[in-house]
């Protein structure tokens, strides 16, 4: 499943199924780890629960003072995403930046540039963390902005914008 199947659907443009394989194959593959990954996650989700709804709540202001029609709700990384991040870069939990981040929903492609704008001009854009995927859309046909920011709390804030039609394909 995780050598055929998951690339397979990642391929055809079918994300949510390759998560969805990645999420069941790892839960069996290696049952210890995934507890633990499980565990860490719900407990740091739970720690920054105020924080997530604070960022969400000035991105969403932030729209409405720009005009720009959005839907704003945060994400939390995958169990196997993060584990495979976390052994590919030997890295720990407290060393990943994106285990949370943020999705932005727009109408139409100007918007995602207007919304990228209004977010740059407010906060300070993290250096080499910034792809833009709606003028160079990847093999798969994925398309959005993402940039990481130095959002209202002080901590680095992973943001992808899409427009509806992108984020039905992503």
């Amino acid at each position: 499943t995780m050598d055929i199947y998951a690339p397979l659907a990642g391929r055809m443009g079918m994300q949510g199924m390759r998560e969805e394989l990645e999420e069941i194959a790892f839960r069996y593959i290696n049952p210890e780890a995934y507890r633990a990954v499980t565990a860490r996650l719900a407990e740091i989700f739970e720690r920054n629960r105020g924080v997530l709804q604070e960022i969400e709540t000035a991105l969403s202001g932030l729209f409405e003072k720009h005009a720009i029609k959005a839907s704003v709700k945060s994400r939390q990384k995958k169990p196997w995403s993060v584990f495979r991040k976390m052994e590919a870069k030997a890295l720990s939990f407290e060393q990943l930046s994106d285990i949370f981040g943020f999705r932005v929903v727009v109408d139409s492609v100007d918007d995602c540039y207007r919304a990228l704008g209004a977010i740059h001009t407010t906060w300070s854009m993290v250096p080499g963390r910034f792809k833009d995927y709606i003028s160079t859309p990847k093999q798969n046909d994925y398309r959005s902005i993402h940039t990481t920011i130095v959002g209202p709390s002080r901590q680095r804030v992973e943001l992808q914008i899409r427009t509806k039609e992108m984020n039905k394909i992503a």
